[in-house]
């Protein structure tokens, strides 16, 4: 009963609050708007899959990595050497399913001052995935389905469910060259679409659906932050300064662990440890203020009439993802500590410098584009090593491990030129909207020896980091029908060296009020475990209804 009741609400909200918003004349100094949105989603294999579900497939393998054809479920037999060579979804099974519920307010409480604030709600249901998804804590006394119906129960409670003042911040004009923004907020200093650089300061939330093909405003975790913007009109130049001091959830303060959450999370490793974990320990940023805090400026001009750049700094956390920082030992059947035997893993989020520039450049008629340039580097990111052959060092007194886990500079760039281009043939009235994007990423000073030690996921040994090959070209296209009423879009995403993604939507407006969006999305991998064959099995049809008011 509680679905169809839900929808009914919402469906009679949304056309009540339409009809006053409709009723409104003139311009107030309190605004508020919002909307209600439904998303659901099932898997269905597609073109890449030739219209076939992989198949759920593990199978025993030997310590000399001889496979056997003895089958076997990693959930059920977590003590064996149980390698899966496929994470299949059930075709027609919910991929997702999301009731959204959204008011936005703006009040000019005087010229200088104003308050925006934003309330959002957010309900979604458990999917059969998630019955898989990896506890903090493994329970041993439990059955194969207490455990399953335990997983459920976890990411229901902790990442399907939202009631939430998702923004409250306070806009505070001493002067016209300088402003204050203070409250929980986003900040946005990226400039590219689809994978992010310098797009850092605010964590995301990717659990409840494939985060590229959503919007950033949606999937980014809102902070507490004090914001500063200092102008210099004489010289067309600003510097902005950011602050966060840690007030938010310790869990908040950095991007969700994906390897926690079935339908869109990393699925099971395919190169398990040797060992059992018992209980996952995440040492999120918190307590002591020096070491939660994050500081960061960024520097902003125009050069010309055609030429803006950035120069951003920020000292942060490594958001994402956790890195396995030391152990406590289990102990042997004669009470003996056994450095094989991981009885609690502590996972940390080490701090780290972001550092880079954009450059933002239009280039005029007969070419008529904009070229975006991107840049960051890391110079003390860390990585995790492979669950079978870490490095580590050891205190058998007192039952410890301590991993070694090495530091490099990591260089991140991406190249984005868009162009608007009239084809008649398919849209004689509207441009079609052309980007194309390449991201390359290396890790220069990594040894031909590091580059199969360390990985780019703990747990998944074979996603191990490249030193000059992780590369991704993306294109994008849109146009209009009918004044708006129809958008089409298209998005191709392609991984080096064998993955990639094709996602195709058709966006209608009903109305003043009312959005359907139609999205089909296709994964391609050759490897289930790199790339984007993590995603390989989850080929995806979605539909969701919106209202605004």
């Amino acid at each position: 009963m509680r679905k169809p009741s839900l929808t009914v609400f919402l469906l009679v909200f949304c056309i009540g609050g339409a009809a006053m918003a409709g009723d409104e004349e003139g311009e107030s100094s309190f605004n508020v708007n919002g909307y209600f949105s439904v998303q659901s989603g099932v898997f269905v294999p597609l073109l890449s899959d030739f219209f076939k579900a992989h198949e759920n497939e593990a199978f025993i393998r030997t310590s000399s990595d001889i496979w056997t054809d003895e089958p076997c479920r990693p959930d059920e037999d977590p003590h064996k050497p149980c390698y899966p060579r496929d994470h299949g979804q059930e075709p027609g099974s919910l991929s997702m399913f999301r009731a959204t519920a959204q008011l936005e307010a703006d009040w000019a409480v005087h010229e200088a001052v104003n308050v925006h604030a934003i309330l959002r709600g957010v309900r979604s249901l458990a999917t059969d995935a998630d019955a898989f998804a990896q506890m903090p804590v493994f329970d041993s006394s439990l059955s194969v389905e207490q455990r399953r119906e335990k997983a459920k129960d976890f990411v229901l409670r902790n990442y399907y469910q939202e009631f939430d003042l998702r923004e409250f911040y306070l806009d505070v004009f001493p002067s016209d060259w300088l402003s204050f923004r203070i409250g929980r907020q986003q900040v946005t200093w990226g400039e590219t679409g689809q994978f992010r650089l310098l797009d850092v300061i605010n964590p995301i939330n990717g659990t409840w659906h494939f985060s590229a093909i959503e919007s950033f405003e949606d999937t980014r975790i809102p902070l507490w932050i004090v914001k500063g913007l200092i102008e210099f009109p004489s010289i067309d130049h600003s510097l902005e300064l950011v602050w966060v001091p840690g007030l938010d959830r310790p869990q908040d303060m950095v991007t969700t662990p994906l390897t926690f959450v079935g339908a869109w999370g990393v699925p099971y490793t395919n190169t398990p440890s040797p060992f059992v974990i018992k209980e996952k320990i995440f040492m999120y940023p918190e307590n002591d203020i020096e070491d939660v805090m994050r500081i960061g400026l960024r520097w902003k001009g125009t050069l010309g009439t055609s030429l803006t750049y950035t120069l951003a700094y920020y000292y942060t956390h490594q958001i994402s993802p956790p890195i396995p920082m030391y152990f406590e030992m289990g102990r042997d059947a004669l009470g003996r500590y056994d450095s094989n035997n991981m009885e609690r893993l502590y996972l940390g989020f080490p701090r780290q410098h972001i550092a880079g520039f954009s450059l933002d450049f239009t280039l005029e008629n007969p070419i008529g584009a904009v070229v975006k340039l991107e840049a960051a580097v890391e110079p003390n990111r860390m990585f995790p090593q492979t669950s079978t052959t870490y490095k580590k060092t050891c205190d058998m007194d007192i039952g410890m491990c301590w991993f070694d886990n090495p530091r490099h500079m990591a260089l991140s760039y991406a190249l984005v030129v868009m162009r608007p281009t009239m084809i008649r043939f398919l849209n004689p009235t509207q441009n079609f909207m052309m980007v194309f994007q390449f991201h390359h990423t290396m890790v220069p000073g990594i040894t031909k020896e590091e580059e199969s030690l360390l990985v780019e996921v703990p747990g998944i040994n074979e996603y191990t980091v490249p030193k000059w090959t992780a590369m991704k070209f993306i294109f994008a296209t849109f146009t209009q029908y009918l004044n708006g009423l129809l958008t089409p879009k298209l998005v191709v995403a392609y991984i080096y060296p064998d993955s990639a993604f094709v996602s195709a939507s058709l966006a209608v407006r009903l109305g003043d009020h009312w959005r359907a969006l139609l999205t089909v999305t296709d994964f391609y991998g050759a490897d289930p475990y790199k790339g984007l064959g993590l995603f390989r099995d989850r080929d995806e049809i979605n539909l969701s209804l919106l209202c605004q008011f």
